[in-house]
């Protein structure tokens, strides 16, 4: 009898070593670490042509943040700037100004991308193909601050037809950061953010020390 259960258990042990493993989630941004908020050294020339691809007679422009990848073609390397007329102001929580662009730069062309005009970004985060198409989506990252307390939200997002973008997930409140609260809790929480083999981001927030 002993023999028996022995080899039920020899036999299950062997299905699930042959049985492939679950990959764990990859993660794609970490705010437990610090970020470089610093923005992008631009050469002059690149400047002159992102601000002749802007609509109107902008003679400069505000670079924000930039990434290289293939975002609008897949197998095609490219440049992507996010660009505004000036720099986004966290401790303002509604847009104001002209809206922010995206513009890619391949092979000396330039191609503009419209971001909805309700919203103001402060850097593009990082870059994920979800759904494995061979063009990166984007995450872009917009702060706010208001009566000691500062948040963090990241959007995905990929290049459309026409122009435009297509927002595929919001994840709100990343960052939550307290410390300064004056009346209520301090507290701080920063989460990961992966990418499951479904294609979907989850953000999974870890509490911190102020």
């Amino acid at each position: 009898m002993q023999i028996r259960h022995l080899r039920v258990l020899i036999g299950s042990l062997a299905l699930v070593l042959a049985s492939p493993a679950i990959a764990a989630p990859k993660i794609v941004l970490d705010y437990r670490k610090p970020t470089d908020q610093r923005p992008p050294a631009v050469t002059a020339e690149i400047r002159a042509m992102l601000a002749g691809a802007l609509p109107g007679e902008a003679k400069d422009v505000t670079v924000l943040d930039h990434l290289r990848g293939s975002f609008s073609q897949p197998g095609f390397s490219e440049d992507i700037y996010l660009v505004a007329d000036k720099a986004p102001v966290a401790a303002q929580p509604f847009a104001q100004g002209p809206a922010q662009r995206l513009v890619t730069i391949r092979e000396g062309r330039t191609t503009v991308w419209r971001l909805p005009e309700e919203l103001r970004y402060q850097r593009i985060a990082g870059m994920v193909d979800a759904d494995r198409d061979g063009r990166s989506e984007l995450l872009l990252e917009a702060g706010f601050y208001n009566m000691g307390q500062s948040t963090v939200s990241v959007d995905h997002l990929a290049l459309a037809a026409n122009g435009s973008v297509a927002i595929r997930h919001s994840l709100k409140d990343v960052v939550t950061d307290g410390c300064d609260n004056p009346v209520g809790k301090r507290e701080k929480r920063a989460s990961t953010i992966a990418l499951g083999d479904d294609g979907q981001l989850v953000a999974k927030p870890y509490r911190q020390r102020c």
